[in-house]
């Protein structure tokens, strides 16, 4: 049996979640159906913060040895396929984002990071067995969330992720494929919530809320009774 294929693992800087489908698979639409389920996030990152330059430079030898791949693929397509094509569409590793008035380049990227939420076994002695898998999710702690909340747009985290090629004969599309593997919360928004800084405060000195003075009792006994599980997932919060 061959050896399944290891992809190289990232971190990706702290940025803002566009769009956050993290607490919960998305099935798609009427329109555009996701039968599996997908869990996904955008993360918006300015395009000038060195960080992300960085994590540009380590990520673009990937992204250019996917479309060499991709090319050599293309060569091996039957002549039909090739004069339809033309040429190997190339999927750019990340958005650039423009302004709706000016079209003008708004100095922010995006890169889209996704895992299926379920599948099927394909091959070995499990095929034809039914999968499903969801993002781990940590806290700004490096703590897992076991309860994990609804995470929405504007929430800032890190994203822990696998990068692998991909070239699709049928369209010839090629590119690098970000498979989220796991998620920091680091700021979180949620049903409807905002950051302090969203309203343009910053810390200063004076009252300072201690939120375990207000727990009852039932929330420390399911705090109790999920610290057994914390130690299994420290190696997974090692990306973070």
């Amino acid at each position: 049996m061959a050896e399944k294929k290891k992809y190289p693992k990232f971190t990706a800087p702290r940025g803002v979640f566009k769009f956050p489908k993290l607490s919960e698979p998305d099935f798609g639409n009427e329109k555009f159906p996701k039968p599996d389920g997908e869990y996904s996030v955008t993360v918006v990152y300015r395009a000038d913060d060195p960080a992300v330059k960085a994590f540009i430079a380590k990520l673009k030898p990937h992204h250019d040895a996917a479309i060499k791949a991709a090319e050599e693929g293309f060569k091996k397509l039957d002549v039909g396929q090739r004069k339809k094509l033309k040429a190997v569409t190339v999927n750019d590793l990340f958005k650039t984002v423009y302004d709706n008035e000016t079209e003008e380049p708004t100095g922010e990227i995006e890169f889209k990071f996704s895992m299926p939420a379920s599948g099927v076994v394909k091959q070995g002695p499990r095929k034809g067995k039914k999968w499903t898998a969801k993002p781990d999710i940590f806290d700004a702690k490096g703590h897992p969330m076991l309860k994990v909340p609804a995470i929405w747009g504007g929430t800032e985290g890190k994203v822990a992720f696998e990068a692998s090629d991909y070239f699709i004969p049928g369209s010839g599309l090629a590119g690098l494929k970000l498979r989220l593997n796991g998620a920091q919360i680091i700021e979180l928004v949620s049903q409807g919530s905002r950051t302090a800084s969203s309203y343009g405060f910053g810390e200063e000195d004076g009252y300072a809320h201690d939120e375990s003075a207000f727990k009852d009792e039932t929330t420390e006994d399911a705090e109790d009774d999920e610290v057994g599980a914390v130690d299994d997932d420290a190696d997974s919060a090692a990306a973070f």
